[in-house]
């Protein structure tokens, strides 16, 4: 079993805007995606676009802000994520629901 929701601290927080109206991105909180922003991600060119629309789509942060995560922070949330995937669900054993 795996939790559904979490909360990742950045290791790199991620800095949008200038000045007063710089606004700063310290953690995302993620979830379990649903059919629709799994449809929306896989429009992506590429397995990185997908896993940036999706983080950005279920953190509800702007796609720029993720596009600015260093790669440790990037691969802590897309492992999150694809942890919901076939591949990356355990296997349920006969008899078992």
């Amino acid at each position: 079993m795996f939790d559904e929701e979490t909360t990742i601290t950045l290791v790199k927080p991620v800095v949008i805007g200038k000045g007063d109206s710089a606004i700063t991105y310290s953690e995302l909180k993620l979830r379990e995606p649903n059919a629709g922003e799994i449809e929306k991600a896989t429009r992506a060119d590429t397995s990185v676009g997908a896993a940036i629309t999706l983080i950005s789509l279920i953190a509800a942060i702007p796609r720029g802000a993720v596009e600015k995560l260093c790669k440790r922070d990037l691969v802590a949330a897309n492992n999150f994520l694809e942890a919901f995937t076939d591949a990356g669900q355990p296997e349920v054993e006969a008899g078992q629901s």
